[in-house]
């Protein structure tokens, strides 16, 4: 089951606020997508597969200053380089066939809790890379070969390209020595 970048981000926050780390929307976005990236990783190797995607409501996209979540950039690119102090909110929405009204609720996507092997992934995702600056997180995922210079390179500095889950599961594959 995957997971809305709000959900992921969520959760990289409040492991933040429980460590007294300020995150910035530069970091935020880097963790989700070494997040995302481990998760195709690890489900393909483990299920023979193509990989489960653990942000499955919208793909990466190699922007110029690295690999990107849109919604995270929108929702987050009023802190600027200041740390983020409030949790993603989402909007459901729903219909009140009663009163024949249609009624929305602000919510902050979450994990689920009983869903143990993202939170177990999230964990040492956070463990391994939350003590990094964003930019030390931005020079990891803007290296030679990495998913977002192969498509970077491809699609000759084409902002909002698509990453291919495929080429970031085949990176991320290599790096746990799964290929």
């Amino acid at each position: 089951m995957g997971y809305s970048a709000f959900a992921v981000a969520n959760y990289f926050l409040d492991l933040g606020k429980k460590d007294g780390v300020e995150i910035t929307p530069l970091m935020i976005q880097k963790l989700v997508y070494i997040a995302h990236g481990y998760h195709l990783a690890f489900t393909a190797r483990d299920n023979s597969s193509d990989g489960l995607p653990l942000v499955d409501d919208e793909f990466a996209e190699a922007w110029q200053y690295g690999p990107v979540f849109p919604s995270l950039y929108h929702h987050f690119k009023r802190f600027g380089g200041d740390p983020i102090t409030e949790f993603a909110k989402d909007i459901e929405f729903s219909y009140d066939d009663d009163r024949g009204k249609l009624d929305t609720k602000s919510i902050t996507p979450k994990i689920d809790p009983n869903d143990e092997f993202p939170s177990a992934l999230l964990n040492k995702i956070w463990e391994v890379y939350g003590e990094y600056t964003g930019l030390q997180l931005s020079d990891i995922t803007h290296r030679e070969d990495t998913p977002w210079d192969k498509t970077w390179k491809r699609r000759n500095g084409f902002r909002n390209a698509h990453i291919p889950n495929k080429v970031i599961r085949e990176y991320y594959l290599n790096r746990i020595g799964g290929q």
